[in-house]
């Protein structure tokens, strides 16, 4: 069995495109370039992909520090130089997660006798209802739409819980992917069982990213457009009708982001409530904000805090497209911001590294959470300035006496430009994305794990009837 300290991943990239190319279920992407926020029209049919994520990329160790110590006293997990080290972390994560696959696999082979709290939601029913067929929440771990009895509860959304280290408060978030075209009501189905008054959305993709749909407009997009009816075809019979009315729709330009205050309504009037949704459309898929987009995201944080009424009781709902690259990036740096501003940070001791463990503490409970490298390291980047910049401001005779400054220190991670590349699509359409991991450093130990799971994956899927 795979350790408790890091679970799984989706799956290869390889074994995604193999599943990809035998499912009747699979249909080429969209092609045609629109909008960041497109007018609310039903697509034509619906469609899953398998989430393209990249091979790892050949690469040349660096003995180069990419940082020089300057003098900020951090704790041990923050120190420049620690690039060696954190490739050698990353990998371990990723192991680890391809352990916690092959557990589920297993499992789901084995039949109702054999259980494991990382078998997939991956059966024809699930993979219907799936944006991409290699990302999707652990049966153990799901949340379960209200409908009537016969008919599916499935969402591709994972609840997802993190305490912080010293009050113990719980912080509590939903991480799901983007809506489909022909599910998108499910997502206000969800709030409305799911959510106090107000709930707070936190959108990081845009509908469209590089000519592809990363998330179908599940919401008004202008004032000129203000009301949408939710189920008005009463897909589960229940009568459960909603209308969402588009309020005000503003944009906070600190944190480049949409702000639209919305009143979702019972089709009788009989009860509503408040919705806020901040769409942050700066974050490229597979890649990490820089610059003003970075101060932005942090900006945003703090919106989503203080527009939600009680973050221990009542989630945020947090997706992106496949909902676990940027919307665990988002909730591991919520989390780690909280342990800052709660002091927890300055007593982290020396063998201790908290983005390890609240990576690990998401992956137990959605598969594949903070999904690149450049997420990973994006963390400790991040971390490390706001670590700096609140020392700086509780010492600053000392922070002057040893010429410490707010200039943020250089990144562990290449340059955006630099990491970021072309690739071409499954469907042969141009996407920008990055290079998942520098490796498995051991590439045969891997391809051999790999191979197991498909044997393991090819038994499960002879075993279905």
């Amino acid at each position: 069995m795979a350790s408790a300290q890091a679970p799984l991943s989706p799956t290869s990239s390889k074994r995604s495109r193999s599943r990809e190319s035998t499912s009747p279920l699979s249909t080429p992407a969209a092609s045609t370039p629109a909008a960041s926020t497109p007018a609310a029209t039903p697509s034509a049919s619906p469609r899953t992909h398998s989430l393209a994520i990249p091979s790892p990329a050949p690469s040349t160790p660096s003995t180069a520090d990419p940082q020089a110590p300057d003098g900020t006293p951090y704790p041990a997990f923050l120190r420049p130089g620690r690039r060696p080290e954190l490739d050698v972390q990353w990998t371990r994560l990723e192991t680890a997660q391809l352990e916690r696959l092959r557990d589920g696999v297993q499992a789901q082979a084995g039949g109702a006798d054999q259980h494991s709290g990382f078998a997939r939601c991956n059966s024809a029913a699930h993979v219907a209802r799936n944006r991409y067929v290699n990302v999707d929440p652990y049966q153990a771990n799901r949340v379960r739409l209200a409908v009537p009895p016969g008919h599916d509860d499935y969402i591709n959304a994972s609840p997802i819980v993190l305490a912080s280290t010293k009050s113990a408060t719980p912080l509590r978030y939903i991480a799901t992917q983007g809506p489909k075209n022909d599910s998108w009501s499910h997502i206000w189905r969800m709030i409305w069982k799911e959510n106090q008054d107000p709930a707070v959305v936190v959108m990081l993709t845009q509908t469209h990213e590089a000519g592809r749909e990363k998330c179908f407009p599940y919401y008004p997009q202008s004032p000129s457009s203000p009301d949408m009816r939710i189920n008005q075809e009463d897909e589960f019979g229940d009568g459960l009708i909603h209308r969402l009315h588009l309020a005000a729709l503003s944009q906070d330009e600190d944190a480049r982001t949409e702000v639209r205050e919305m009143d979702m309504t019972t089709d009788d009037g009989s009860e509503s409530r408040k919705i806020w949704h901040l769409l942050f459309a700066a974050w490229p898929d597979f890649s990490v904000p820089e610059g003003a987009d970075r101060a932005a995201l942090l900006r945003l944080v703090d919106v989503s805090r203080h527009k939600n009424g009680d973050n221990a009781t009542n989630p945020r709902i947090v997706h992106c497209s496949a909902g676990i690259g940027r919307s665990g990036t988002f909730i591991a740096l919520d989390w780690l911001l909280q342990e800052l501003d709660e002091g927890s940070l300055d007593e982290a001791p020396d063998n201790e590294d908290p983005v390890i463990t609240v990576i690990a503490k998401l992956r137990d409970q959605r598969a594949g959470m903070v999904q690149s490298k450049n997420q990973f390291l994006f963390l400790y980047d991040t971390l490390r300035e706001q670590w700096r910049e609140r020392w700086i401001a509780a010492h600053p005779a000392e922070a002057a006496d040893l010429g410490i400054t707010s200039t943020p220190p250089r990144s562990d991670s290449e340059p955006a430009l630099k990491r970021q590349k072309s690739m071409r699509g499954d469907d042969g359409t141009l996407q920008t994305t990055s290079h998942v991991s520098d490796a498995a450093s051991n590439p045969d130990a891997r391809a051999a794990l790999e191979a197991e799971l498909m044997d393991a994956d090819m038994t499960y899927e002879k075993g279905k009837t």
